[in-house]
């Protein structure tokens, strides 16, 4: 019933990225999926490779501002 809500009004997004960098995530207060967004600054679902990239990135970022 709530995916059908979202499907007909759309999403409510609201953010709740934890990464201080450049990685936004948010999740729709309705259906409580997680989206991000991706290069290109679409909203895709948050799934396993997404989740996968942004631990990347944070790692990376990370390692670089201590060196």
């Amino acid at each position: 019933m709530k995916q059908l809500s979202c499907k007909i009004k759309g999403h409510s997004l609201s953010p709740v990225s934890k990464q201080p960098f450049h990685i936004k995530e948010y999740e729709c207060s309705r259906c409580d999926q997680k989206f991000t967004t991706d290069g290109y600054g679409r909203l895709v679902k948050f799934t396993r490779y997404w989740k996968e990239n942004h631990e990347f990135f944070n790692n990376h970022f990370k390692n670089r501002l201590l060196s």
